[in-house]
């Protein structure tokens, strides 16, 4: 068997994992779409093979409130040669992001997600509104004032 054929299933259990935030599947997925990332793009940056970033996404999710998470971050890079920096880095920012965006990980159901209905989906179209509404009611008054 070659290594395509033996880690097909490893990377279908991946994909189901996608939409599971107790997973790193779900972790590196939603960086991927954050940053518009392709696979090969993901490993470069990860600066791994692709084949590990499936090992990666079938790995447990390490909590980042808990007091040993740069032991599991340490743990999970050495097992599957990522840099550590940089996994601690894009775990922290997915963090960040799902807090900014008013859905802890806890509440968010897995299961029959698509991009559109993704928890970190309208993060970022909800700040483009709230800046285009800003500008919206500043434009009356500029108007105003060259009027007088």
């Amino acid at each position: 068997m070659t290594e395509q054929e033996l880690s097909a299933p490893l990377l279908m259990l991946a994909n189901r994992l996608r939409r599971d935030p107790l997973y790193m599947a779900y972790v590196l997925a939603t960086y991927q779409a954050q940053e518009n990332l392709t696979d090969e793009a993901l490993a470069h940056e990860l600066g791994t093979l692709p084949l590990m970033v499936v090992r990666l996404s079938l790995c447990k999710r390490p909590d980042a409130l808990s007091s040993d998470f740069a032991e599991q971050v340490c743990e999970i890079a050495d097992y599957t040669l990522v840099d550590e920096a940089k996994l601690a880095h894009i775990l922290r920012r997915i963090d960040a992001l799902e807090k900014l965006a008013g859905r802890p990980e806890a509440l968010i159901e897995p299961g029959g997600e698509t991009e559109a209905s993704h928890p970190l989906a309208g993060l970022l179209a909800a700040a483009r509104d709230r800046y285009e509404d800003v500008d919206a009611e500043e434009k009356p008054e500029d108007e105003e004032e060259s009027e007088e």
